[in-house]
């Protein structure tokens, strides 16, 4: 198929001349996009030309009105994971922008498959006209949708895009492997000189950076480093960021973190080495930022002025390990220690003299078992003038529950006993004997209510009530035959309901007795009755208890009765 000829085409703004719209229909509300990224630094473009060229055609539409602009500055064209982009498809979802004006085809993107998903697919479909001014491209003729030229343009954009990051990244390599550094700030102590792309040494910075490692050379724990940073009011490495590069003021200093001094102390660019290749990311390829191993970073020894001696470096690296080890060593101890001893009455254990939820404390000391004592501890201490602060072992708040437990299963067994005995009488202390007498109760009384509705037409069509009379009798005998029957109802639902809570009642308790000749204590258990468990400072327990007792219901039942 040869390629058609666009010399003789109409501009896109003559476009719509071929459809015939009402006169006074509306302007189309238009919005402008446009986008920059790093590899049009070189060259002439820029935010302001492209949204200037674009405006004056949207200005010299008659059918175009100017809405919003649109621009992302600083980001790739492969991808369309751009703010300025993704806050125009929302306006275009909410009805707000019915056209979309771009300087070319390459401004909106340069990922062939994407942009002609949107251009083919999301548009037409979301009711979107697209122009690219100096691709002479309008979506709503159809030559141009038809057009090799398009699929072509884009194909190209995306190839472009992709050699462009290619010899990006090609270029950043060869800095990181000639020692340059490539990233875009310093780190703090040093200021990056634009020109030769350097660190070099920020003197007030910087000195608190030496007196950082001085602190760690003496054996100052780095928790108290940063307590001490705080207490200086020195600005944090992000604030210090905010002051010196970005320019703006910084009135208050914010809390030092432990995380920020370890890598202080970790940073080998203090002692004027730079390192590079930390992380990689190659968009040509459609490959994501990710870290890389030690092993692969770009280290150039003294490429800057030093802040710290490269031997002063290597001790604090030696004090860094050694304390890690130790404290992987201390944290395997610990995991050990919560996976040997679990806090099986979690969330179950409250204070009753505050409410507060007691907290589960692991004391292992010493190596014989019996000294190896956890606790359930209360630590309001003096927050509260209604508790002190108390606590409780463990093993003697599972003894205490364990037996309230026993006292509790045999209560339930002797109620299932006595339930047993009243399912055997007829008598109104049976509750399903009592619910029976209730129905057939109401049965006659529907049956009799039945019968004079039918004697009252009886007398109707005798002529013994006159017509009035009837229709005031029969609504109102018809108001209690239905309250008598939803009464009906409701008693038999009553029964029903009895005679299954009896029935799963007698099933747990007679569980529950197969448990009464083990002391050991039984977190099942526990946790299938209790609900909370209280404790005094005196060590008196208080258990709620989630089991529904249906005896002591049944039993109010037959009182009110």
């Amino acid at each position: 198929m040869a390629r058609k000829s666009r010399k003789n085409l109409p501009q896109p703004e003559q476009a719509a001349a071929s459809v015939l719209l009402p006169e006074l229909e509306a302007k189309m509300p238009a919005a402008i996009y446009g986008r920059l990224s790093v590899e049009d630094e070189e060259t002439e473009e820029s935010m302001e030309t492209q949204i200037a060229l674009v405006q004056d055609y949207i200005n010299r539409s008659r059918e175009l009105s100017y809405v919003d602009t649109y621009f992302d500055n600083g980001f790739t064209g492969t991808n369309f994971k751009r703010p300025a982009f993704t806050r125009l498809m929302n306006d275009v979802r909410q009805k707000k922008i019915k056209c979309i004006v771009v300087k070319d085809l390459s401004r909106f993107g340069r990922n062939y498959l994407e942009a002609g998903y949107y251009i083919e697919t999301v548009f037409p479909f979301l009711g979107i006209r697209l122009i690219a001014v100096t691709d002479n491209f309008d979506s709503t003729r159809k030559e141009d949708m038809e057009s090799l030229a398009l699929p072509i343009r884009n194909m190209v954009n995306a190839m472009y895009a992709k050699d462009i990051s290619k010899k990006i990244w090609t270029s950043l390599q060869r800095k990181k492997e000639a020692g340059y550094a490539v990233g875009n700030d310093a780190p703090y102590g040093y200021i990056r000189n634009p020109v030769t792309k350097r660190n070099e040494i920020d003197p007030e910075a910087a000195f608190y950076v030496q007196l950082i490692f001085q602190w760690e050379l003496m054996g100052v724990p780095i928790f108290e480093i940063a307590r001490r940073m705080t207490l200086l009011q020195v600005p944090t490495p992000r604030e210090w960021h905010r002051k010196m590069v970005e320019g703006k003021e910084v009135l208050t200093c914010k809390k030092w973190g432990v995380t920020t001094i370890r890598h202080i102390l970790e940073n080998q660019t203090y002692v004027g080495d730079t390192i590079n290749n930390k992380s990689t990311q190659k968009l040509f390829a459609g490959q994501d930022k990710r870290d890389l191993p030690k092993e692969q970073w770009y280290v150039a020894k003294n490429t800057h002025p030093a802040i710290i001696a490269r031997d002063d470096f290597e001790k604090v690296q030696k004090i860094l390990n050694k304390n890690r080890a130790v404290f992987q060593t201390v944290r395997a101890k610990s995991e050990q220690i919560r996976a040997e001893y679990q806090n099986d009455l979690a969330g179950m254990v409250f204070c009753a003299d505050c409410g507060r939820q007691m907290e589960f404390e692991r004391l292992p000391h010493g190596a014989e078992e019996s000294k190896k004592v956890c606790y359930y501890i209360c630590k309001a201490r003096q927050a509260d003038d209604k508790c002190i602060g108390h606590q409780i072992p463990e093993k003697l708040l599972k003894a205490l529950i364990m037996d309230q437990l026993h006292l509790f299963i045999v209560q339930l067994s002797d109620k299932r006993k006595v339930l047993e005995e009243l399912q055997k009488i007829e008598d109104v202390q049976n509750p399903v004997y009592r619910a029976k007498g209730e129905i057939m109760s109401l049965t006659d009384k529907v049956s009799q209510m039945a019968k004079k509705r039918e004697q009252l037409y009886a007398d109707y069509v005798a002529g013994v009530v006159d017509s009035e009379d009837y229709q005031l009798i029969r609504e109102d005998y018809s108001r209690q035959y239905d309250g008598l029957r939803a009464a009906l109802q409701e008693a038999e639902n009553k029964k029903a309901e009895v005679e299954r809570q009896i029935e799963e009642y007698l099933n747990m308790t007679s569980h529950l007795e197969e448990h009464l000749d083990n002391f050991e204590f039984d977190i099942q258990l526990v946790k299938s009755l209790v609900q909370k468990i209280e404790v005094s400072a005196d060590k008196r327990i208080r258990i709620v208890f989630g089991f529904q007792d249906v005896f002591t219901e049944l039993g109010k039942e037959s009182a009110e009765t």
